[in-house]
């Protein structure tokens, strides 16, 4: 049977990235995975140090190595970066609240932009342009990325991760009979992945 999952992550996460192919995964099986965004421990005001961008950097070639999912890693010669996830999240709530069922498709292609295609998800332009490509008019999503309700909705977002004790993404969790199991906490392989949530519909979790 299949299950309903819970998905903690960050558009901006590396690891994420990286656990992009299991989610695809367990979508293609039909289980039903819902997204819950957190904030990452990098968001900030100032851009990017040296020693910001080589810590980074160890994280993304790990992630690269582990999932051997792409990067462009011309990223760090970008100079005064501001590493903020809220702008991408802002776009995930904006498509999330038009259109429900495309919040982790339009989650993962800016994971994508971001990761692979080494685009700038902190650029409201970029963000309006990746907001199109599902369904969100230009003036919609500027209305929405400017309103102090999109806002709320992203900080109440946070704040309610943060509440359930989810410390480190990805955070995979499933629910059968209202009882929540834990996937995984952190990054897994797909075919991992796979045979737990699988052991778990089995057994009805």
């Amino acid at each position: 049977m299949s299950l309903e999952l819970l998905y903690f992550a960050n558009p901006m996460c590396s690891w994420c990235w990286g656990f992009a192919p299991a989610v695809r995964a367990l979508a293609e099986a039909g289980h039903r995975i819902t997204l819950a965004q957190g904030s990452l421990g990098a968001d900030r005001a100032r851009p990017m140090r040296p020693e910001d961008k080589a810590y980074v950097r160890q994280h993304w070639e790990h992630v690269a190595e582990r999932s051997h999912q792409p990067f462009d890693f011309d990223f760090f010669a970008r100079e005064g970066f501001v590493y903020d996830t809220e702008p991408a999240c802002r776009t995930v709530d904006i498509v999330r609240q038009a259109f429900p069922a495309l919040a982790l498709p339009a989650f993962a292609r800016l994971q994508e932009r971001f990761y692979a295609l080494g685009h700038d998800v902190t650029d409201p332009a970029l963000l309006r342009t990746a907001a199109a490509e599902f369904g969100i008019a230009p003036e919609k999503f500027d209305a929405g990325f400017e309103s102090t309700e999109t806002a709320g909705r992203v900080a109440a977002e946070w704040e309610q991760t943060a509440r359930l004790g989810v410390t480190g993404y990805p955070t995979l969790l499933a629910f059968a009979g209202g009882r929540p199991e834990v996937v995984t906490i952190g990054w897994r392989a797909p075919e991992e992945v796979l045979a737990v949530v699988d052991a778990l519909s089995a057994t009805g979790a």
